[in-house]
């Protein structure tokens, strides 16, 4: 590995690296605006100049090199920050403010907006041109995007994406000098399932999401690292809220589950969260729950209480479900998941799974996957014989469609009891009915579809008389004798370790921001 010099202090780098690559791994931050780490290097920009040296024999430098475009050689000596290279990026500036507007109180990446950061680094927020600026279009992309082309400063990264990671290359470059502009292909909108990821990486506010638009100053909100619940990928996400609702959905970088990227689904699939159908009051209570299913057992004997859950509820949620089940002597447990389409995989090699929960890993593991395929049918089946006699039903999938012999066999039942988050037919017909709480209200891990734990994070809280089901589940299984109190989420996953050999060593410190694969998984051994 070639060893380099970054002002003063020496690295090894992987041959065939680029310079800016090289700091990046190191620590040392280099100021960007075209290069992404996910895409291939462009070189436009200018932004990222730095004094390059080679020991003798070769020849001095002549002026400043980009970082992005200059690969790491053996005894390269690289400074990143001096008065020359100083001067040559506020040049760079310059150029980038001659027709750029100063729009930055209206403009939604205000707060996030490289350019303007760099700009009161190396300008001090002035500019010297004094003449009428060029004025480009300003108009919607597609469904979910809008371009103020007067802010685009051409980096091409949007370009780029489309080509290299979606491979649909709806975006080009339309004109030429300082009229030129990203815009679409006639008659071809940007309309692909990656396509917000643009806006992600659009470094100033030309490309904008058009569902967060005006919704917030970023400055005022919150962000909570999590993990997305709208299919077994798990990507990695931040969640934006301000006055205690959810604005945005945006990627976060996981080199191991998503690389940099999500999928538009993903991200507009939390407008239930404030939705109209959110049960927002129950009838009875948790202890009511375990009370009423313990006298249906006494009464009936084992096996007449069963137990349906869901793949959308979090690791340590099924846990409790499971040891609830077995307080009750259920001999039939059900899961309910929900599958959509194939998978997709992209050219950049982005896939979005077809599993649309987020657990279904774990769900398998602690019930096995008959209870997925035909355990719900099965409990229809009992139902309807009239073998069970009461039914605890936890769901948390949101617009779930379902089965409809499950939803006929409800009518039959002598008492039921549903842990839910949104109004549905089984709601409807509860005896007992317990408001829950969404992935983005709580805390938890899930286990996506490569077998790695990933921590989800309270982002805002439950509506009022909505709890975490943690909480729910505890409270009726000290009604049954198990358990003196309730823990968190993460004195349950605690218990989780102790219990289940896959998730030996873990805790939510471990799992970190980026998770951690299951031990069988690490070992090769099915889990």
């Amino acid at each position: 590995m070639p060893k380099i010099k970054v002002n003063g202090r020496e690295l090894e780098a992987a041959a065939g690296k680029t310079v800016i690559q090289a700091c990046f791994d190191a620590g040392i931050f280099v100021p960007h605006y075209c290069w992404h780490p996910g895409l291939t290097p462009a070189g436009n920009c200018r932004m990222c100049l730095v004094k390059v040296t080679m020991p003798p024999p070769a020849p001095p430098p002549r002026g400043l090199s980009i970082a992005c475009m200059t690969n790491v050689a053996e005894g390269m000596d690289v400074v990143t920050e001096s008065p020359e290279v100083n001067k040559g990026r506020r040049d760079v500036l310059e150029f980038l403010l001659i027709n750029h507007p100063l729009d930055c109180p209206i403009c939604d990446k205000a707060g996030e907006c490289t350019l303007q950061d760099f700009t009161f680094q190396y300008r001090g927020g002035l500019s010297r041109f004094q003449e009428p600026k060029t004025i480009r279009h300003t108009k919607d992309l597609g469904p979910n995007i809008k371009i103020w082309g007067n802010r685009c400063i051409v980096c091409t990264r949007c370009v780029r994406f489309c080509d290299e990671q979606t491979g649909t290359g709806e975006l080009c470059v339309i004109d030429r000098g300082d009229r030129s502009v990203v815009d679409i292909f006639p008659g071809i909108p940007i309309d692909n399932p990656l396509s917000l990821n643009v806006v992600d990486i659009c470094p100033v506010g030309a490309l904008i999401d058009k569902n967060f638009l005006f919704q917030a100053r970023v400055w005022f909100a919150q962000e909570t690292n999590t993990v997305c619940a709208s299919c077994s990928r798990g990507c990695n996400t931040k969640l934006t809220a301000m006055d205690g609702h959810l604005k945005r959905h945006v990627s976060r970088p996981n080199l191991d589950v998503n690389k940099y990227w999500m999928c538009d689904e993903g991200r507009l699939n939390v407008r239930y969260v404030d939705g109209p159908k959110r049960l927002k009051s129950g009838r009875g209570g948790a202890k009511e729950l375990g009370a009423a299913a313990k006298s249906i057992v006494a009464r009936h004997g084992p096996g007449s209480v069963a137990c349906i859950g869901s793949s959308y509820q979090s690791v340590e949620e099924l846990h409790l479900f499971k040891k609830l089940a077995g307080a009750l002597q259920a001999t039939r447990v059900g899961i309910l998941s929900r599958s959509v389409g194939q998978r997709q995989t992209f050219k950049g090699g982005f896939v979005i799974e077809p599993d649309k929960t987020p657990n279904r890993a774990f769900a398998e593991l602690a019930f096995g996957a008959d209870a997925l395929t035909s355990g719900v049918e099965s409990i229809a089946a009992g139902i309807k014989d009239g073998s069970v006699k009461g039914l605890i039903l936890m769901n948390g999938i949101p617009g779930l469609e379902w089965p409809s012999s499950l939803v006929m066999a409800l009518q039959k039942l002598e008492w039921l009891a549903v842990i839910d988050i949104e109004q549905t037919p089984a709601a409807s017909a509860a005896h007992v009915l317990l408001p829950a709480a969404v992935w983005a209200e709580k805390d938890g891990v899930f286990v996506n579809v490569d077998k790695r734990a990933q921590r989800i994070r309270r982002a805002v809280n439950p509506p009022p008389g909505a709890r975490p089901e943690v909480e729910l589940l505890q409270a009726a299984l000290i009604e049954l004798g198990i358990g003196e109190r309730v823990l968190s989420a993460e004195g349950v996953f605690k218990e989780v370790a102790r219990t289940w050999p896959e998730f030996v060593g873990l805790d939510y410190a471990k799992l970190g921001t980026l998770g951690a694969p299951l031990v069988k998984a690490m070992a090769g051994a099915p889990a």
